[in-house]
């Protein structure tokens, strides 16, 4: 059994992933709300929608600071979108 503190820096980049690989699928972008239903829908998060909602918005905020996905908008109407020079690591 992995101790806690090892999985959590995977489940990170399994939800970081997950996430651009959404938002390249729609070029259009899509908002927050939209990004965690899918992932739910997916089953590509195996813990409660409150942890889904959590770290999807922490993985949002580090792919923004990255530069990977530009966000327009602001609050729930916010939009992510891919900008397409980074690979899915």
């Amino acid at each position: 059994m992995e101790p806690q503190d090892n999985k959590k820096p995977k489940e990170l980049c399994r939800v970081k992933k997950a996430v651009k690989a959404l938002i390249m699928q729609r070029p259009d972008g899509m908002t927050y709300p939209e990004i965690c239903n899918r992932l739910q829908q997916d089953s590509i998060f195996l813990g409660t929608y409150r942890n889904l909602l959590s770290l999807t918005s922490s993985v949002l905020g580090l792919l923004v600071d990255e530069g990977a996905i530009p966000c327009r908008g602001e609050g729930t109407p916010k939009v992510f979108s891919y900008a397409g020079h980074q690979s899915l690591n």
